[in-house]
């Protein structure tokens, strides 16, 4: 019954994020989709891919799409409702939309049995990746080209758009919520959350977490650090700005390639210290992906429209 109710749920809360011509009812619902989706990971017992949805999915991208909603400005705003008012263009949509899904059953129909079951091969093969977990052994051992590529691309999406950030006349945003119960709240809170985040790290070895979810606790710290106005060590620094950008990139590639001075392999981890290389990295990527995706809610543009601060709005 709780599965079929997800089930529902998730999909009435998909097809009413697609078709509300409400932004912000838009942006509202898509961040409820995501709780529901970490939910759904859970029943499927998956979850690494449950705290990633949650914090990432869920967290940090409806933040940058509140974010980017409170910037844009009337006009485009009546243009995008304009948009969707389209029958024809939604109709199209749709059914390119429902050509792709039916593309994908058949492929995940048709698809041949596996002469190897790859989840039997990660936990004959796991005490030689120098961890316990296996997720953590597949995204940073047997297949760490895919996560040096990713975070790779991370990187490049926040250098292009810091870019246009920094190539616009008007300054960055100064994006604050003048609460004192916010203020208050976060002295308790931010310990926590820093603590929380070195967990993560420390127990994505054996157990659920990793560099991606204490990376998206980190950023969400430094979010509310900046909403509420705290003071962010370093933050005016543009020397601590680069290097944090590359220091998880810089590092993968650096200790990935200490073997092959000996003629092993590239992103072969020295052999007898698998774990400590590993817990090295995803320290170096737990802070540069932490700074990434917080440079990202970062790079907005200024607002059209000045804001107001509590006692204004008292006075009018």
């Amino acid at each position: 019954m709780i599965d079929l109710l997800l089930s529902l749920a998730l999909l009435g809360t998909a097809t009413a994020v697609l078709l509300t011509r409400n932004l912000y009812r838009s942006v509202v619902l898509f961040i409820v989709f995501g709780l529901l989706m970490a939910l759904v990971w859970v029943r499927m017992q998956a979850p690494d891919l449950a705290l990633a949805e949650a914090a990432i999915g869920a967290g940090l991208t409806g933040v940058l799409l509140l974010d980017a909603l409170g910037h844009l400005n009337p006009q485009k705003a009546a243009a995008v409702r304009q948009k969707h008012q389209q029958p024809l263009l939604s109709g199209l949509a749709f059914l390119l939309a429902l050509g792709i899904t039916g593309l994908l059953w058949l492929a995940l129909v048709e698809s041949p049995d596996p002469d190897v079951e790859l989840s039997t091969v990660v936990v004959q093969q796991l005490s030689a990746s120098g961890v316990e977990h296996p997720v953590t052994a597949v995204l940073l051992s047997f297949r760490a080209y895919d996560t040096l590529l990713e975070v790779a691309v991370i990187l490049v999406a926040v250098v292009v758009s810091l870019a246009l950030r920094f190539s616009q006349a008007d300054q960055p945003a100064e994006t604050q919520v003048l609460s004192p119960l916010l203020h208050r709240m976060l002295i308790w809170l931010l310990p926590l959350m820093l603590l929380v985040s070195m967990y993560l790290l420390w127990i994505g070895s054996y157990r659920s977490g990793g560099a991606f979810q204490a990376a998206a606790v980190l950023a969400a710290l430094a979010v509310l650090m900046r909403m509420s106005g705290l003071k962010i060590p370093g933050h005016d620094d543009l020397r601590v700005l680069r290097l944090g950008l590359v220091l998880g990139l810089g590092l993968f590639l650096l200790v990935g390639s200490l073997s092959m001075i000996s003629g092993g392999a590239f992103l072969a981890w020295p052999q007898g210290w698998e774990g400590s290389t590993i817990l090295l990295v995803e320290a170096g990527l737990t802070f540069s992906l932490g700074a990434l995706l917080f440079s990202l809610f970062e790079a907005s543009p200024a607002p059209h429209q000045a804001r107001l601060n509590i006692g204004e709005v008292v006075r009018e």
